[in-house]
């Protein structure tokens, strides 16, 4: 059984990913407006009707701000934290213009199903609580979303550890970041132990991992603090040698990968 994946969009300035597999059509997030999501989908065959889940890692605006908008063209199960469900509940309505009733939950410790996908939620320290990111299973097949956490530790380096495909935040260079006009208190904020990770930071992470993935996705980069080749310098600096990557994009979709 395949397993498509296809990220529409990857950066400070939203994120949306589209995991396909025999029985699912699934959106990880959906921080970007519905003409990006609906061409990105189109050039791959799928239309906004057929999507039947929207996965909410948490209620950032770059992770939710199209929500309410998507919900008026199609009709998906929308899967959030138990703690967030009021409030993403309101924000749905004031984009969409009235209430959307179906809204299901999960919490951090366990799994849940939906249609043929295995769904693993893992909470990070992001100051958005809670943040779960996901890792997802299907015909043998796994991929994970780590994103949007400012430090990690040994469970997420054991949990995504052998995954297939690997979207790992790559936020930031220090050097970049500290050169910005961003205020002292939002460059604290993102080099924070609940902001996001540095370049070097997802290095160190991946060279923990049991095995590299087949596909390791550098995503959530940010515009001003951080460039592809800062990122993709990163991981060619290391004593093992390079590691192959690839750079997600903020304003175009990436390549669609599929795990066969």
């Amino acid at each position: 059984m395949n397993v498509r994946f296809l990220s529409i969009a990857s950066g400070s300035k939203g994120n949306c990913y589209y995991v396909e597999s025999h029985h699912a059509r699934v959106l990880v997030d959906c921080g970007v407006g519905i003409r990006r999501v609906t061409a990105a989908l189109a050039e791959i065959g799928v239309q906004l009707s057929e999507l039947d889940a929207v996965l909410v890692s948490h209620t950032h605006s770059d992770h939710v701000s199209g929500l309410g908008v998507l919900l008026k063209h199609c009709n998906p199960v929308v899967y959030c934290h138990e703690q967030v469900q009021f409030a993403l509940a309101s924000t749905i309505r004031q984009k969409r213009g009235r209430a959307y009733d179906n809204i299901q939950t999960y919490d951090s410790d366990h799994g849940f199903f939906h249609r043929d996908l295995d769904i693993l939620p893992c909470e990070v320290s992001h100051d958005c609580e809670p943040t779960c990111m996901f890792k997802l299973f299907s015909g043998g097949h796994r991929l994970g979303i780590l994103t949007d956490l400012g430090s990690y530790e040994q469970q997420h380096v054991s949990l995504f550890g052998d995954c297939e495909l690997l979207v790992l935040e790559s936020n930031h260079c220090p050097d970049i970041l500290r050169g910005n006009s961003y205020p002292e208190y939002l460059k604290s904020r993102i080099r924070g132990s609940r902001g996001h990770l540095s370049n070097q930071q997802a290095v160190e992470l991946s060279t923990g991992l049991a095995s590299m993935p087949q596909h390791l996705l550098l995503g959530h980069l940010s515009e001003n603090s951080n460039t592809p080749r800062a990122a993709s310098d990163a991981f060619s600096r290391i004593e093992t040698g390079n590691i192959p990557h690839v750079i997600l994009a903020q304003h175009t979709a990436s390549q669609v990968l599929e795990l066969r």
